[in-house]
């Protein structure tokens, strides 16, 4: 009878997960066959560009601390401070607001302002089921904004909504007012006793945490950010975005993984880890080249977007198929560090390797390409995984396995990349 309701738990969540995952990849895909290549462009920099950062910053770490405070340290103490998180949160989306109708600022940044607030509370809500093992419930709460992506591609297909930007930041700011009543419930169960003391305990946890994933996005996910930054196109953004979300496709099978052996990542011995590690990137990287060589005799028929760029744009797709495996491995490597209290070390040499990746993008501005900041930003992301790596010996713990599998991803890739495209 055990084995029949472990069946029937993990079924529920394959077919939770396909469904929301298959959303959080397909959406944005088909939004980009519906808006123009800049709308696309501005689109994907308030979602997964402008809005990841400003989600990063009011979300203060909290998320991250909250597995560390109810696993690892087993304390119950501090859940008035997170009951109070969301009061913060809705504190934000209020000043947004007001700011916005007041100054009438440019949309990308109102719909960033707003994506932001809907992403923190899906993160902070999702990690707080994954904690308890709800995972189901959590892949859901994850996909949120993506449903409302599609839910917009679909009301266009019928005519029931114009194909507009505008139209898509109606929805999002329509999608953040159920958080906002959330936030009103949560408030209600506050226990105010020690508040503040407990949330300075919190975030001396959790600060460094920001600092680490503020230097990690912009380590390995700010693409659309810095191309707008350096080459202030929105419809390159566009392209770019385009093809980082096609060459995702192994990001979803990541997330099986960091979903379902969350709680394991703060409680395994980590030689266990390194040999899972190296096993998952290996065959990550195999699935994802395989799906760059088969990608062109299918998507044709179904993608003008992509029929229109795909020669100008190859070897940014491979390049891109390259770096999701090594942005898998940081976000892997991310959860160790932060159990290991290792981030504040780490970030020191993230910040530096930030600062010679953005001085070289300043030196090359003048003949910086899409193709060539792709280049660039695949081999900083690699290096910003071996820094983790070797973050995490300063406690003797050595992924001695998913070293030489980084390592030999890289040579492969540059082999292919210098001598077959």
């Amino acid at each position: 009878m055990k084995t029949i309701t472990q069946i029937k738990k993990h079924a529920a969540f394959g077919i939770v997960f396909t469904i929301a995952k298959a959303t959080v990849y397909i959406a944005p895909l088909l939004v980009a066959e519906i808006l123009s290549k800049e709308d696309f462009g501005i689109l994907e920099y308030a979602l997964a560009g402008l809005g990841m950062v400003i989600n990063t910053l009011i979300n203060l770490g909290v998320p991250s601390a909250y597995p560390y405070f109810k696993l690892k340290n087993n304390n119950i103490a501090v859940d008035n401070v997170f009951n109070f998180h969301y009061t913060w949160l809705l504190a934000f989306f209020i000043i947004s607001q007001v700011c916005y109708y007041t100054f009438n600022f440019d949309l990308s940044y109102f719909i960033a302002l707003n994506v932001a607030f809907v992403i923190s509370n899906q993160l902070y809500i999702s990690t707080q089921l994954k904690t308890k093992e709800k995972i189901s419930i959590a892949v859901l709460f994850d996909s949120g904004v993506y449903v409302v992506i599609l839910l917009f591609v679909v009301l266009s297909y019928l005519k029931i909504v114009t194909p507009s930007i505008q139209v898509v930041s109606n929805l999002v700011q329509c999608y953040a007012i159920l958080y906002v009543f959330h936030a009103i419930y949560q408030f209600l169960k506050i226990d105010f006793k020690e508040l503040f003391n407990n949330y300075r305990s919190v975030l001396a946890y959790s600060f460094p945490v920001l600092i680490g994933s503020l230097l990690i996005y912009f380590l390995t996910v700010s693409g659309r950010i810095l191309i707008e930054f350096f080459l202030n196109d929105y419809e390159l953004v566009g392209i770019y975005a385009f093809y980082f979300r096609l060459s995702a496709v192994i990001v979803m099978l990541h997330q099986v993984i960091n979903i379902v052996f969350f709680k394991k990542m703060y409680q395994l011995n980590p030689k266990i880890l390194d040999h899972y590690f190296s096993i998952c990137f290996g065959g990550l990287y195999i699935i994802s080249i395989s799906a760059f060589v088969v990608v062109p005799y299918i998507l044709p028929y179904f993608s003008e977007f992509y029929e229109t760029t795909k020669n100008d744009y190859k070897s940014v797709y491979f390049l891109l198929c390259t770096q999701m495996v090594f942005w898998i491995a940081t976000a892997l490597f991310s959860n160790i560090i932060d159990r290991e209290k290792l981030a504040n070390k780490n970030n020191k040499l993230f910040l530096f390797l930030l600062t010679v990746f953005l001085f070289v993008l300043w030196v090359i501005k003048s003949n910086l390409t899409i193709q060539i900041f792709t280049f660039v930003h695949m081999f900083v992301v690699f290096l910003a995984t071996l820094i983790q790596i070797y973050s995490l010996t300063k406690k003797q713990i050595v992924f001695k396995k998913s070293f030489y599998t980084i390592i030999g991803i890289n040579l492969l890739s540059l082999m292919i990349f210098l001598f077959l495209l």
